[in-house]
């Protein structure tokens, strides 16, 4: 992770002798959409080759899964805040790479309820021992980015598509239960048990893929 926040910094340093040798102006504002949500973003020219982006990003988004008989249905909301430091292989040409850091405020929130009697873990709990389950699941507050992209101008129009990662680190996941049950030793052992296999399954996202397509409009 360190050595994302390096290059990220190098990037920023480069970019500071070619930025004072003209002056700095809007390169675009553009509407975005993939796997990090919808967004808007608002680019600065800094030289020939750096363009520096503003970029903000959102949804809401409803799931349903099934884990140890339990149903969980929730929403995965995405929220993330942040800039981007282009580097263009070349001045005319598509192809650039990309550093960025963002506010990362990912989330799930789910509610899971027992479908009858379920065994966690070799404890077997009844639906009231289980009751109303509900689990929060949050990342790290600030996470690096890195991608590569290309951009296409059409006249004052300009497409553009991004691939990357966006590294949000591993969850933090808690689980609780309204159960008149719920502090039973038993009970909490179970529910400890499926709090950290829901737990393993996020930390699968610790590196979040990050496909995007845009379209904006050249200043």
């Amino acid at each position: 992770m360190r050595h994302l926040f390096m290059l990220a910094g190098l990037m920023a340093a480069a970019v500071v002798l070619p930025a004072t040798a003209q002056a700095v102006e809007p390169d675009f504002i553009g509407a975005r959409v993939g796997t990090l949500g919808g967004g808007a973003e608002f680019g600065l020219k800094l030289s020939p080759h750096f363009t520096l982006r503003a970029i903000a990003n959102g949804a809401n988004i409803g799931y349903n899964d099934t884990s140890d008989d339990i149903r969980y249905d929730g929403d995965l909301k995405l929220a993330s805040y942040g800039a981007q430091l282009d580097y263009r292989f070349t001045e005319k040409g598509p192809l650039y790479l990309s550093a960025g850091l963002y506010k990362n405020d990912n989330k799930i929130a789910a509610t899971g309820r027992a479908n009858g009697t379920i065994t966690v873990s070799g404890v077997t709990l009844t639906e009231d021992q289980v009751g109303t389950l509900n689990g929060r699941a949050t990342f790290a507050d600030t996470v690096p980015y890195l991608g590569i992209g290309a951009r296409w101008p059409i006249g004052k129009v300009e497409i553009n598509v991004e691939a990357g990662a966006y590294f949000q680190g591993k969850s933090h996941v808690t689980l609780t239960s309204d159960s008149v049950y719920a502090d039973l030793p038993e009970v909490q052992a179970a529910l400890e048990s499926e709090r950290q296999d829901l737990q393993d399954d996020i930390d699968d996202y610790k590196t979040y893929p990050v496909a995007e397509i845009g379209l904006r409009y050249k200043f």
